[in-house]
């Protein structure tokens, strides 16, 4: 785990016009106001755009799986703004929906928007980040603080120990105990195995 402290800067909201490209625009927008770390929120719709919906394979280094999408589709995201090669390096996430359908991933190289793709913009200042390339991962991936300010899980504190409490506390109802089922629907989505009585 890496971290850096900064505070909030200047913040904006930034309104795109349809057939605008949203990633173009934005990015544009990052170098004229001198942004060098933030994030950004948007929602909107997308008329086409390219996504990487995860890798071909799950291993390293990936190799992506692309998706291109096209003729109207919602979106709301996320993206994050760091200082990288050749200026601020944005990274974006986003979900787009259409008629039932739904993608998640990164949104890559192309994303026009239809209608219209309302952003906010929260500029970090104070920050120790950058964005440089991997070699293990063939990814740019997020450099926080100083290298000598990583954290191990050994390095914090055990956590306290509760004492007990005076009143009686309820149990909880076991998911075992549910009626009509519910129990290996449950266990199917948390993927538990049955418990043995």
């Amino acid at each position: 785990m890496q971290y850096t402290e900064g505070e909030i800067g200047r913040i904006f909201v930034v309104r795109i016009d349809d057939g605008e490209d949203m990633l173009i625009s934005l990015r544009q927008f990052v170098l004229d106001k001198g942004i060098q770390s933030g994030s950004i929120t948007f929602l909107g719709a997308l008329m086409n755009g390219r996504m990487v919906t995860g890798p071909e394979e799950p291993v390293i280094p990936p190799v992506p799986h692309f998706v291109m999408f096209d003729g109207g589709w919602e979106v709301f995201g996320v993206g994050t703004i760091y200082p990288g090669e050749g200026g601020p390096h944005i990274h974006y996430h986003a979900s787009v929906g259409r008629s039932g359908h739904a993608l998640t991933g990164c949104l890559r190289e192309k994303a026009t928007t239809y209608l219209i793709i309302e952003a906010v913009i929260m500029e970090f200042t104070g920050l120790k980040a950058r964005r440089e390339f991997d070699q293990k991962t063939q990814l740019h991936l997020p450099i926080l603080g100083d290298r000598g300010d990583a954290v191990k899980l050994t390095d914090f504190e055990k956590p306290v120990e509760k004492k007990e409490e005076a009143h009686p506390v309820q149990k909880k109802a076991d998911p075992a105990d549910l009626p009509g089922g519910l129990d290996e629907i449950i266990r199917d989505l948390t993927r538990r195995p049955p418990s043995k009585s």
